[in-house]
């Protein structure tokens, strides 16, 4: 990985810190921000649990916090969940200083504790040469105390108003067709969770409650939470300080309008819960919360369009309580974040679950575009959020007519400009921000923009004249600006041109990257080798609601509420409202359609990148062959599950004949270099090709009579790979492909099903999972440090000045821990002491204070001090980018204080030498032998006052 120049500046910044956290100052739990002394205890509520402490599952809570108040910790409650005991039993709570989660571990009655975790705000994906538009609106506030909230209820359109549906992500994902057969939501209840909806926006209906279009809701947070102080909650899910959430809600339920889009389930009955305030941040318990609601509030389809790092399934509170709900028939589908550059294995919750949806994003096949007419010319698309709304001529001018110029408008335009007031100026990308281009124009009189994007780049996002002084501002095709070019070229008098009013103009191809998915969407899989994304959906520039109007956003937020849409209008058939989320899961992971690996390839994207491909109602609707299972999780070369039996339901009346193949899709490499080189999985991993791979079928063609079932087994044989390309832990994948054919009603009956596989070529056991590189921090990891003084011998720690313990994880793992031990521990620790140039370290003695010992083999074996840090919950990987902010790192603070295994607290002796044991459990082994773990044994030291 080219890492460079990134090392360098972090350690440029490091070299300018002060004080005992100078290397990042990050939280103790690395890959997690988390509220500082918060936490979350799940009450032990199982049958003998209750029964040997003698409470019913009602009391449990209770109890149980009473037990931590008899061990000495001071706390205050932040939330309670007790509301569905057999769901989630558990508590928020904040406690003072000094107290550990090692501790409260331990207290009777606590099943399992976690810090309570930051959520951060969704953050609309960056192009580079563009920033975007915030998702906030010009407000601070929420204007909840200046809001009117209307009385009346919505004006709601006909349904015929949805007829001939050309909205571009419809089209793609075939919502149009349901659409024009009068599917739209009737009967099914969807929630969004988000940061708050401006329902006074009319496209959204104009009022919230009973008889409106939002006619349900809750804010759990209010105006003002951080995650650090008590949210304000109450019943108005209101917000005009963010456009996030009205975009969502109104990609799920936006009424018929002007502009000629609607949402996905426009009949739905639609709710929407504030969970994010208008400073941004939010907490798991709060989204425990609003999902606890949700299942009161009987709703049948949750949807999510935000998250944070967790690499694992069923490891958060968010996760289960998901999956609660999605046992009690509630479909939850989630976004699955827009942190691609990540690399593999990068799952976020609450999208990794084996219930729930978790979407992808892919760019759409159609732009969002107006026409632009000229007189005796064709029509020309531009695209924008809404019309211009200039029905007079304006004449054409170009900055350059040379298209090879790569910095039009870059610079201030010479003198010799024309009079800019009544033209409509064009102008190439490349070279500078979109912004300057537009300054510059405005500079030099200017009032309209078009610019039309390169040859071979990305999509141009939404443009927005800010406070250029423009007018209008929009952007074009590559080919519609060379299209303009020639008319201004061949019109010696001037190509005249209009902007007047209309709804959107259909079918506008998007010929740079359409149906390919998005250079934002998070890859998968899960630790557990899980599929992720599940599917996909339309991301890029979608048109949706926001404060005060529309607007185009970007991310895998946009394509969740699309799909959460398309579940409603699933359900809406018949009698699919009885189908579990397994079951509607199922229709559309297998009737959904495949991305290529680029624009115009045939080879398709890896199912790590895409799941089982973008969502086909059309296909959906028309399904009438229950498939099991929906995917082929194939695992790792130690735990191959290659072999696998596959059920055919025929729901038909007739008889129906199966063809079974499969076609294979791209390979990805984890390690573009190899593991024992890299460490660090790829920040751009490379694709490699997995031909040789086959799918052997007991039967290739079975015939299954009307109503009956079919069982057919698949050999799935893995290609063969060579040390090197098995170090580079490659992810090979594919799909199997079920062609049905039946009579029916006089007439033949077609089907096609696409069914995801994939498997890594290596064995899980064997990824790294401690980071031993300067690629985040600057120096190698892990060390201790006071300052800027790492440790490289015996040394002396003062409690009142700590140093920290630093380190980070380049893998998740189902155990972590951080212990202090005697300085006489002898461990065959896989990491060396000290693994620092010398020209970065401090000078010490390096004389061991004692000969070795022969080394434990079991993990029971090693006796320690007692704990330094000891998480409950498997960590996930550290990440290096975290949507445009900075790394995260373990930072564990050396002050003398441990806790005893028994949850007591202790302090170290003075004077004592001991030493930091960090052990990290290898993902798939066995976490009773030393062997299993990678490790690192500091040099020793010992403590002054």
């Amino acid at each position: 990985m080219a890492h460079g120049s990134l090392a360098s500046l972090l350690l440029l910044l490091a070299a300018s810190a002060q004080g005992a956290a100078a290397f990042g100052g990050k939280s103790a739990t690395g890959g997690r921000s988390v509220v500082p002394n918060s936490y979350i205890l799940q009450v032990n509520a199982s049958a003998p649990a209750l029964t040997k402490r003698g409470v019913s599952v009602f009391e449990a809570l209770d109890h149980t916090l009473a037990a931590v108040k008899q061990n000495g910790v001071k706390y205050t409650v932040r939330q309670r969940f007790d509301a569905i005991p057999e769901a989630f039993q558990a508590v928020s709570i904040q406690v003072e200083d000094g107290a550990s989660m090692a501790e409260l571990a331990q207290i009777p009655g606590v099943q399992r504790v976690w810090p309570v975790s930051l959520i951060p705000r969704p953050v609309e994906p960056t192009v580079s040469d563009f920033t975007p538009v915030s998702s906030s609106s010009s407000s601070t506030k929420s204007k909840r105390d200046t809001h009117t909230l209307e009385k009346r209820g919505t004006n709601f359109p006909p349904a015929s108003a949805y007829l001939n549906d050309t909205f571009y992500p419809h089209v793609q994902t075939g919502i149009d067709v349901l659409h024009n057969k009068g599917i739209l939501g009737q009967g099914v209840k969807i929630v969004v969770v988000d940061e708050g909806v401006d329902y006074t926006n009319p496209i959204l209906g104009g009022c919230f409650g009973p008889g409106c279009q939002i006619s349900f809701g809750y804010d759990f947070v209010g105006d003002n939470y951080t995650g650090t102080n008590a949210p304000v909650p109450d019943s108005d899910p209101f917000s005009s300080c963010s456009n996030h959430g009205t975009h969502t809600t109104g990609t799920v339920g936006a009424l018929a309008n002007e502009y000629g889009f609607s949402g996905a389930a426009p009949m739905a009955t639609i709710g929407h819960y504030r969970v994010i305030s208008c400073s941004g941040a939010t907490t798991d318990e709060i989204l425990v919360a609003a999902l606890t609601r949700a299942l009161q509030d009987n709703v049948n389809i949750v949807s999510m369009s935000l998250g944070s790092s967790v690499g694992w399934l069923d490891d958060s509170p968010v996760q289960i309580m998901a999956s609660y709900l999605g046992s009690k028939g509630i479909h939850v589908v989630a976004s699955v974040g827009n942190e691609r550059n990540e690399g593999l294995f990068a799952a976020d919750q609450p999208a990794a679950s084996r219930i729930g949806t978790g979407v992808g994003g892919v760019d759409p096949t159609y732009l969002a575009a107006y026409y632009a007419y000229l007189i005796k010319r064709d029509p020309v698309p531009y695209i924008s959020p809404t019309p211009f709304n200039l029905p007079n001529n304006y004449l054409l001018y170009f900055t350059s007519t040379n298209t090879s110029v790569t910095n039009d408008a870059c610079n201030p335009l010479p003198s010799t400009t024309p009079n800019l007031a009544n033209r409509v100026v064009v102008v190439q990308r490349g070279t500078c921000g979109f912004t300057v281009k537009q300054q510059n124009v405005a500079a030099a009189g200017g009032k309209i923009v078009l610019i039309y994007n390169s040859k071979g780049s990305g999509l141009i996002p939404q443009l927005d004249v800010g406070s250029t002084g423009l007018t209008a501002v929009g952007s074009l095709r590559y080919e519609d600006g060379l299209k303009l070019l020639s008319y201004y070229q061949s019109s010696p008098r001037g190509q005249s041109i209009s902007f007047p009013n209309g709804p959107l103009a259909p079918y506008v191809s998007n010929t740079v990257s359409g149906g390919v998915v998005a250079s934002y969407s998070n890859f998968g899989p899960t630790n557990e080798l899980f599929i992720y994304p599940t599917l996909a959906a339309p991301g890029t520039d979608i048109l949706s609601t926001v404060t005060g109007g529309v607007a185009l956003m970007r991310g895998t937020s946009m394509a969740a509420p699309l799909v959460a849409g398309a579940y409603a209008l699933l359900l809406s058939v018949g009698n699919n409202l009885k189908l579990s989320p397994e079951e509607a899961r199922t229709i559309l992971m297998s009737t959904s359609q495949p991305s290529p690996v680029a624009y115009g390839s045939e080879t398709l994207d890896t199912v790590v990148s895409q799941g089982a491909g973008v969502i086909n109602m059309t296909a959906a609707i028309a399904a009438h062959t229950v498939i099991s299972p929906a995917q082929f999780n194939l695992n790792d070369t130690q735990y191959s599950n290659n072999t696998q039996t596959l059920t055919l339901r025929n729901n038909n009346r007739f008889p129906v004949s199966y063809q079974l193949s499969w076609v294979d899709s791209t390979g990805i490499v984890t390690y573009n270099d190899g593991a024992t080189t890299d460490i660090i999985p790829s920040t751009t991993p490379n694709y490699v090709s997995t031909s040789v791979l086959r799918v052997a079928f007991s039967q290739r063609t079975v015939t299954v009579p009307g109503g009956q079932t079919v069982k057919v087994t698949a050999q799935f044989i893995p290609p063969n790979l060579t040390a090197q390309q098995r170090n580079q832990f490659p992810i090979y994948s594919g799909f199997v492909t079920i062609t049905g054919q039946g009579q029916g009603a006089g007439a033949e009956q077609m089907e096609k099903y696409n069914l995801p596989f994939f498997g890594l070529g290596a064995r899980m056991v064997d990824m790294p999972v401690l980071d031993t590189t300067n690629v985040a921090l600057g120096p190698n990891l892990p060390f201790i440090a006071v300052g800027q003084n790492i440790q490289t011998g015996p040394t002396t720690f003062s409690e009142s000045n700590p140093a920290v313990v630093y380190f980070r994880l380049a893998a998740g793992t189902r155990r972590l821990r951080v212990d202090l031990v005697d300085a006489s521990t002898s461990y065959n620790a896989t990491v060396p002491a000290v693994t620092n140039p010398a020209s970065r370290l401090v000078k010490r003695s390096n004389t061991e204070l004692t000969p070795r010992a022969a080394f434990p083999t079991l993990y029971s074996q090693v006796r320690t001090v007692g704990s330094l840090f000891a998480p409950s919950y498997w960590p996930p990987r550290d990440y290096l980018f975290n949507n445009g902010g900075t790394y995260s790192d373990y930072e564990i603070q050396l002050d003398g204080s441990f806790t005893f295994p028994n949850g007591t607290k202790g302090m170290a002796e003075l004077g004592r030498s001991y030493k930091v044991l960090l052990r990290a459990l290898k993902i798939t082994a066995d976490p009773t032998y030393t062997s299993s773990y990678e490790s690192w044994l500091s040099p020793s030291f010992t403590f002054t006052a």
